[in-house]
């Protein structure tokens, strides 16, 4: 006589649902006590940092400061906008050469417009297009269902 197949019970996802809130819970606890730790630094030494730049003669960059056995670094992080209207200008009275060197262009299309747009442009822009896998994540939560 053949053995009838054990009865099948789904894994119990109870416990590492409950699990993985509560490290989510401690990590979101413990990474706003280190915004207000990392805040208390920074006023503490702000000033001496951009002291320190100033006399480099920069506004941004890292400042390391030595104090009581301690390196404190506080790293000034600029983002820098252009004005397009105003850069296109400025590169058009350039030689081509020139502005190549200086200048580069991206030209892409929003996702939502290629996903938006009718089939014989899209089979066009398709040609021009690559997906790639920019990361994973997961998510669990209880199904009230």
């Amino acid at each position: 006589m053949l053995n009838a197949p054990a009865p099948f019970i789904p894994n119990d996802l109870t416990p590492v649902f409950e699990r993985r809130n509560d490290v989510m819970q401690k990590i979101s606890d413990l990474q706003k006590e280190l915004k207000v730790i990392n805040n208390s630094i920074v006023q503490q030494f702000e000033d001496q940092a951009r002291t320190i730049l100033a006399e480099k003669g920069k506004d941004f960059g890292q400042a390391t400061i030595k104090t009581d056995g301690f390196k404190i670094t506080i790293d000034f992080r600029k983002k820098v906008d252009w004005d397009n209207d105003k850069l296109i200008r400025v590169l058009d009275s350039m030689d081509g050469d020139t502005a190549k060197h200086y200048a580069s262009v991206k030209v892409s299309v929003a996702e939502a417009k290629f996903q938006q747009a009718p089939p014989d442009i899209k089979a066009s822009l398709s040609e021009c297009r690559t997906v790639l896998l920019q990361g994973t994540s997961v998510n669990i939560e209880v199904d009230n269902a």
